[in-house]
């Protein structure tokens, strides 16, 4: 093709800057670029002419400067928007395919400094949304799962990490069992979210009990993920189930057996658990006890927490499980709902690496357990008996009368200021309230006022550190409703959960009362309880009585206040329920709620 002739202009142009000295020739160019790239022209081109222009000889400093400010300048707002562009490929991808794995990687490594005016699920990396919604309750968790499909991932995750199967006379939670294992089965992601199981039985001897039992053996092997079973209620796990999981899951690190009898024979060949939890009520069990001992025996090494649970009003013995060398070695120790023989106790009391004890039951000896509580020495501040404790709950039955024993528990745990959970049960308020200054630490509290007053209630909240985070106050008699006294709690700002329990209180019955007074009494029950939730607006959970709520707020203000306050009811308590119990959104609100403490398994209106 051939080209028309330069016109005059350009060629005149063109003789005059042929004319020019190579310093004039160099500020042309420059200036040509800048004009370029003011008008949003730059390229290759203008990178070319400022490459030439900084290669000529004899350059001011101060133009060479403009020269490399503007060319910066340039290079960066045409990265800026590469990457912006590149951003939102990454974000089509992540909405198209929220589990591919090569975009989360991608997330995980971005650095940048995200806009203010993104969303925050964009300026956040994901690990920093995962661990929020790891402290979120699963009440309100849920509700993320229709934000968006980031949000849901991450719920999803959470929500099924445990997952608690009733099989019994229910058929919608039958139903909604054998949907679980379907879906486990045809779903691998699915099944890979679960880290936890429980399986809560109530079944009979009999065909239907032998076709659950077999579906389960199916569907097990799919939980490739699980490192927590439980087995729950009746028929108790047994050996057939025990070499079922065994060969499913040789590396479980928690197991727990919770029944009325221990008939898992077998249950030794687990190696590498970290927790043991069985409660027993008797040794009339198709296993020996004394493979009690070899579980533990077998996982010495790794054993750190153990959970033994009986029932008092049966003969029972832990004194051959205590002999074990694991138990020097346990970190976290529950006993409940059993006697406590004077050899169990100085196990107990060589434990040193002790950081949690639960005592729930009957000491056999209380004057020599008085003596060891009493052995307690402080040396350079540090405590010679259980120096590492943080949690110590202590529910004794039957020992009301034993001043001398509670006298030398309180004495024990005076000036323990890394001790952050404490539940004394029926000890005496008196000695209760003469150590609660000394313990600078403590964040979770459960005590018993026999008589409530505003008098011991203000003594109470003016000697706890106002850090608290979860409070109960139970009581037999008090000298008003005990809703009216929350307000008392608002120093608290941290404080999560509270819960205001009398024993002669207890949850209107329709049985028991006309339909027009059931109506009333329910009424003043709810009431009452929401508004405990709405002097105290740090609450997320609410317990009245024995009840437990989440609360719900709605249209709220600054610092919480204003707004609407629902609260929703949680889940009651099953029989032979296990420690979790529902979710109460803290690890210190489960711990001083937890549900086999006391196990009361036979309390009426249970299921």
């Amino acid at each position: 093709m051939s080209h028309s002739p330069p016109d005059e202009l350009t060629t005149t142009a063109f003789n005059a800057l042929h004319s020019l000295s190579h310093l004039n020739k160099a500020s042309f160019l420059l200036d040509t670029a800048l004009a370029l790239i003011r008008a949003g022209k730059y390229g290759p081109e203008v990178e070319k002419y400022l490459d030439v222009y900084l290669k000529t000889p004899n350059l001011a400093k101060e133009d060479i400067a403009r020269a490399l400010l503007a060319r910066g300048n340039a290079r960066k707002a045409g990265g800026d928007m590469l990457l912006a562009q590149a951003h939102q490929d990454f974000q089509a991808v992540l909405k198209l395919d929220p589990s591919n794995r090569e975009i989360q990687q991608h997330i995980r490594r971005e650095r940048r400094i995200r806009f203010m005016t993104e969303p925050a699920s964009q300026r956040a990396p994901l690990e920093v949304w995962e661990r929020i919604a790891y402290h979120i309750p699963r009440y309100h968790l849920r509700t993320w799962l229709f934000v968006s499909s980031f949000h849901r991932d991450i719920a999803v995750r959470q929500i099924f990490r445990t997952l608690d199967i009733y099989f019994g006379e229910d058929p919608e939670n039958l139903n909604r069992g054998l949907d679980i294992f379907d879906r486990a089965k045809a779903d691998p992601v699915f099944a890979s979210r679960v880290k936890s199981l429980r399986l809560h039985w109530a079944y009979e001897e009999g065909d239907m009990l032998d076709l659950m039992a077999r579906i389960f053996r199916t569907a097990l092997p799919e939980f490739k993920a699980l490192v927590d079973f439980e087995w729950i209620g009746y028929p108790e796990m047994r050996a057939e189930m025990v070499q079922a999981v065994l060969k499913s899951h040789p590396n479980l690190r928690r197991l727990g057996l919770i029944g009325w009898h221990f008939d898992a024979v077998g249950v030794s060949a687990f190696r590498n658990l970290r927790k043991f939890t069985l409660r027993a009520e008797d040794d009339d069990g198709f296993a020996d006890m004394g493979e009690v001992r070899t579980v533990l025996d077998q996982n010495r090494g790794t054993l750190r927490h153990l959970i033994l649970g009986a029932y008092l009003a049966r003969n029972h013995s832990w004194d051959s499980a205590f002999q074990s060398p694991t138990i020097k070695n346990l970190t976290h120790l529950d006993l409940v709902d059993t006697r406590i023989s004077q050899l169990v106790f100085a196990r107990i009391a060589h434990a040193h690496n002790l950081q949690s004890l639960t005592l729930h039951g009957t000491f056999e000896e209380p004057s020599p357990a008085a003596v060891v509580f009493s052995s307690d020495q402080i040396i350079d501040e540090e405590h010679t008996f259980l120096p590492h404790l943080q949690a110590f709950r202590l529910v004794l039955v039957g020992h009301d009368d034993a001043i001398g024993l509670y006298q030398s528990v309180t004495q024990f745990l005076r000036g323990r200021k890394h001790l952050r959970r404490l539940d004394l049960g029926s000890c005496p308020w008196e000695l209760v309230l003469n150590i609660l200054p000394e313990l600078s630490g403590l964040r979770v509290l459960g005590v018993r006022i026999a008589n409530l007053a505003h008098a011991p209630l203000t003594s109470l909240v003016q000697t706890i550190p106002k850090e608290m985070c979860a409070i109960a106050v139970n009581t037999a008699v008090s000298d008003q409703l005990l809703n009216t006294y929350a307000g008392l709690f608002t120093k608290f700002h941290s404080l999560s959960f509270l819960h205001l329990a009398c024993t002669s209180q207890r949850r209107p019955k329709p049985n028991l009362m006309s339909e027009k007074d059931f109506q009333v009494q329910t009424n003043l029950w709810n009431s009452s309880a929401r508004s405990i939730a709405t002097a105290l607006p740090s609450l997320d959970f609410v317990g009245w009585h024995g009840e437990h709520y989440v609360v719900v707020r709605t249209g709220e203000g600054e610092n919480g206040g204003g707004g609407s306050v629902e609260l929703k009811e949680l889940p009651s308590r099953r029989r032979l329920d296990c420690g979790k119990g529902v979710d109460l959104g803290t690890a210190d609100a489960e711990w001083l709620e937890r549900k086999d403490v006391p196990m009361d398994y036979e309390m009426p209106g249970l299921e």
